[in-house]
């Protein structure tokens, strides 16, 4: 009878605490959906004239830097995306069963309807593609690739409304405003992420890339703030692109395309009145796991907007980690070459790669941006090269095998915080032990630009990404991409 007693006492308390947790999760759920409802009314009301100095600067140049990267990417990365008008003497070929050669205007066919495929909204995807590809963005401390998707987004935008600004200063008020919006949602939505680290789950630029695309671009349209959220609603279920095809596949690079065109296509959609669901929290935890994303919703109602100050600022077309990696490394190369090279950084498991097969992984494994770096070069050039195999140059190949890479999986990725160290050493003699912390990573105007561009910059693109407003830098990046690919 005892025995009895004591299953149903436990029965009962175990029911109560099954009601207890459900009532939790239920505010929980119910908390993340206000919350969402917080982050439209923040987008609409979004306004870079009354930012701090600080973060009105920190706006202005991650914008310019996201249009000199897609400028690079335009000019010198079109190979990623050729597909605009592939010539048949390009396409691989090779004689069927019956003997005919038909593969030749499948494949001419196939590249037509690639061609088409991100051309739509301004191609935007387009552009997204080959920005991503120059390894140049700017990015939030989450990390997240938001500055690229927002800037592209409010630039095609723009060109929607019925009344265009008087002057450059109101468009690029106008602009800066949709930027802002965009970085500082998608930066809290990646903040209430807890557990995640890079290469978990989804690649950023399709997912806080597609969101902050979204709240640029409702932003620019002056929508309000119930269907702003909705823009990011409809953002979510837009996002795509695992983690494990990152920056350093090629594929990873349309990711930045088509998380660019679905957030403007989310915003635009909104416009018209759609939504979707507004659960926050399951659809963060159908992206990133149960237990890895446990959304907390004190970081989405952070008061005021803090993104901006925190942006992070890549100086070399590599990684961002990497990025401070060459940064310490370019303060002892003038003396000549190095010979041997310790490096120490957060576990980012996708970085680690000894042998890179091509130039995207290249760019992201850090014992080859060590050794490049430590060779003595740090221009633009030197991080690029044709398609194909990656061919190290000599002394790039003398270096990478002497090349030592310790990774901590204690460590922190997030930008705030991670900190990268180097040792180096030029025959016996160590002549750099330095640790650095990401958010040394600053931003910069057109002096970079110019040294990033180099001696050859025939179209002017440095003056006119930063001698004019926002949206003549954006017309010459379009103009650009129309000679490349018409």
């Amino acid at each position: 009878m005892s025995t009895v007693r004591r299953y149903r006492a436990g029965t009962r308390l175990a029911a109560v605490y099954s009601r207890s947790i459900e009532f939790k999760k239920t505010n929980e759920e119910t908390a993340m959906q206000s919350e969402f409802t917080m982050l439209g009314s923040m987008v609409a009301q979004a306004d870079i004239r009354a930012e701090q100095t600080s973060a009105r600067t920190a706006i202005d140049q991650g914008i310019r830097a996201a249009l000199l990267c897609t400028l690079f990417g335009v000019e010198r990365e079109a190979w990623v995306w050729p597909f605009r008008a592939a010539p048949a003497s390009a396409l691989h070929t090779q004689p069927t069963a019956t003997g005919k050669v038909q593969v030749r205007a499948a494949q001419r066919n196939a590249a037509r309807m690639l061609g088409d495929l991100m051309e739509p909204l301004g191609r935007i995807g387009h552009l997204g593609t080959l920005a991503g590809a120059s390894d140049l963005d700017p990015m939030d401390p989450g990390p997240s690739h938001t500055v690229l998707a927002a800037t592209l987004a409010a630039c095609v935008a723009q060109s929607l409304l019925d009344e265009q600004p008087s002057d450059d200063a109101n468009s690029d008020a106008a602009i800066g405003s949709a930027v802002l919006a965009g970085v500082e949602s998608a930066w809290r939505v990646r903040g209430a992420i807890t557990g995640t680290r890079p290469g978990v789950g989804f690649h950023s630029p399709g997912v806080f890339g597609t969101l902050a695309a979204a709240a640029a671009g409702a932003r620019m349209l002056g929508l309000a703030p119930d269907a702003c959220a909705s823009a990011l609603a409809i953002a979510l279920t837009r996002a795509s692109g695992l983690g494990i095809n990152s920056a350093a596949s090629m594929i990873g690079m349309t990711h930045f395309g088509w998380g660019a065109l679905h957030g403007l296509e989310a915003a635009l959609l909104a416009s018209q009145g759609w939504d979707a669901s507004r659960d926050l929290q399951r659809a963060l935890a159908t992206l990133f796991g149960e237990d890895q994303a446990r959304a907390a919703a004190q970081n989405l109602a952070v008061p005021g907007t803090r993104a901006a100050d925190a942006l992070v600022f890549k100086r070399y077309p590599c990684n961002i980690y990497l990025n401070l990696l060459v940064a310490m490394l370019e303060e002892v190369i003038q003396d000549g070459p190095v010979d041997r090279i310790e490096v120490s950084m957060p576990w980012v498991p996708h970085l680690d790669c000894a042998q890179p097969k091509d130039l995207r992984q290249a760019r992201n494994s850090a014992q080859a941006v060590a050794a490049i770096a430590g060779a003595g070069d740090v221009s633009y050039a030197a991080f690029s090269g044709p398609p194909g195999p990656w061919v190290p140059g000599a002394g790039v190949a003398r270096l990478l095998p002497n090349v030592q890479l310790l990774m901590d999986k204690d460590a922190p990725t997030g930008l705030r915080k991670a900190v990268i160290g180097v040792r180096a050493w030029r025959g016996a003699s160590l002549i750099q032990e330095a640790q650095r912390s990401m958010q040394s990573l600053r931003g910069w105007g057109a002096e970079h630009a110019r040294r990033l561009m180099g001696p050859s910059d025939p179209h002017d693109g440095v003056a006119a990404l930063y001698n004019g407003s926002y949206l003549r830098g954006f017309a010459h990046v379009k103009a650009r991409l129309a000679s490349v690919a018409p």
